[in-house]
């Protein structure tokens, strides 16, 4: 741990230059420096117990909103201070933070060096920690045990790429992980992972994932504009860096021609500062493009747009109920996949590609119960998306099989908060299965 506190001491100037260099393509990486480093005034406890959420970036955040929510209804007494480590993840606790603006502040978690990390902890005082899914940092953890708070591991996930990379540095991890109160895991495989980790309490309670549930203004909007563009919608979820100019590739090369109806492809990246690189690759094809960005009806949609690009962020459920079916961005280049709960909540069956080891358990139940269906490359994921929209009765069959899966697994986050409610009132936690 010492050499790793010294480590982390001299890496500082390289994560300035992190950030500088993030900071050319997202200016946001420009601000809130001193709450990264340590020399900033941190939001200070408003004179009650305080609980403390931290959700690295969208996905995390996302799934804290309805976790804090019944926070602020099971814990009046308490007040709230949200965390990320991206401006994007920021950006969306914004939305939290307006559920509640009296009671919920919001930061930068500190990099984890010891002084930043010990000034953290000293100013924002937390009565207990809540993680999201899988940030473990050592430093953090030492310096909550020190500070006598309860830290909790919520909506656990451990992929078996991100278990191996734990342990190349075991005296550090498995420290680290035996120091949470309580591991909260999505699954049984997430659990098993966690115990070769050394953690000695675990739950498996499922993913919050599956209680959030679409946002229903901007489903609404979706509804309206698909009556009035009355054109099938293919949407490209979540897109990540490489895999768009595959999918470009894939509709040269014949993909598009597989489609009847003049369809629209609606790609949304995942991130937003990839937004300006993406329209750029399209336009430097023979596709005709839009972006969302510029458009305020859909009347404004031109019959011969070929690509819809989805650059604006907080309206996934507005694009989701837009589209007939899914192809789902992180799975068809090396990122694990992004969340296909998210189409599925909407009824729109998904397709996702080979790599799905950030959802495996999910992605697993998705295309058993009929819901998804998993493809090699873009090629046969355009195939299987033009055959289902070629269909019309099965189309409705697996958007049906889409909104029951998403359904069919809820109630994580009330079986969080009954372990929640029992450190929060300091009360026993009772025995743990084995794993």
């Amino acid at each position: 741990m010492k050499g790793y506190r010294l480590l982390t001491r001299a890496a500082v100037p390289a994560a300035m230059g992190y950030l500088l260099y993030r900071s050319r393509r997202q200016p946001a990486y420009r601000n809130f420096w001193g709450e990264r480093f340590g020399f900033s005034e941190y939001p200070p406890p408003r004179g009650c117990p305080r609980v403390w959420v931290h959700a690295v970036s969208v996905g995390e955040t996302n799934a804290a909103k309805p976790l804090i929510a019944e926070c602020l209804k099971r814990w009046p007494e308490a007040d709230f201070l949200l965390t990320h480590m991206t401006p994007t993840g920021r950006d969306a606790g914004k939305r939290i933070v307006a559920m509640a603006p009296d009671r919920i502040s919001q930061c930068y978690l500190p990099y984890d060096t010891p002084g930043a990390m010990e000034a953290f902890f000293r100013e924002t005082k937390p009565s207990i920690g809540i993680v999201m899914e899988t940030e473990i940092w050592p430093t953090m953890m030492a310096e909550a045990a020190k500070w006598g708070v309860p830290m909790v591991l919520a909506n656990a996930r451990e992929s078996q790429k991100s278990l191996d990379q734990a342990l190349r540095v075991p005296r550090l991890m498995i420290p680290a992980v035996k120091q949470f109160a309580v591991i909260l895991a999505q699954s049984r495989p997430d659990a098993g992972r966690f115990k070769e980790l050394g953690a000695e309490r675990i739950q498996v309670v499922g993913s919050i994932k599956f209680d959030i549930q679409p946002d229903a203004g901007q489903q609404k909007k979706a509804r309206e504009w698909k009556a009035a563009i009355s054109r099938p919608v293919v949407l490209f979820a979540s897109s990540r860096e490489g895999e768009e100019a595959l999918f470009l590739e894939a509709l040269q090369k014949g993909g598009k021609a597989l489609f009847q109806g003049n369809p629209i492809f609606l790609v949304v990246p995942r991130h937003p500062q990839r937004f300006a690189s993406v329209r750029q690759l399209f336009l430097n094809s023979d596709y005709r493009i839009q972006s969302r960005s510029e458009l305020s009806a859909p009347n404004e949609i031109a019959p011969d747009t070929d690509i819809l690009l989805g650059d604006s962020m907080g309206e996934m459920s507005f694009y989701c109920a837009l589209s007939d079916v899914a192809l789902m961005g992180g799975s068809f280049l090396n990122y694990g996949c992004q969340n296909l709960i998210e189409p599925c909540s909407s009824g729109v069956p998904v397709i996702v590609g080979p790599s799905t080891f950030n959802f495996s358990e999910v992605a697993a139940r998705a295309i058993e119960e009929k819901a998804a269906a998993q493809v090699m490359d873009f090629r046969e994921g355009l195939e299987r998306a033009a055959k289902l929209l070629s269909n019309a009765e099965v189309l409705k069959e697996k958007s049906e099989n889409a909104v029951r899966f998403a359904s069919s697994y809820t109630g994580a986050t009330d079986r969080t908060m009954t372990v929640l409610d029992k450190i929060w009132k300091k009360q026993p936690l009772g025995s743990f299965p084995t794993f």
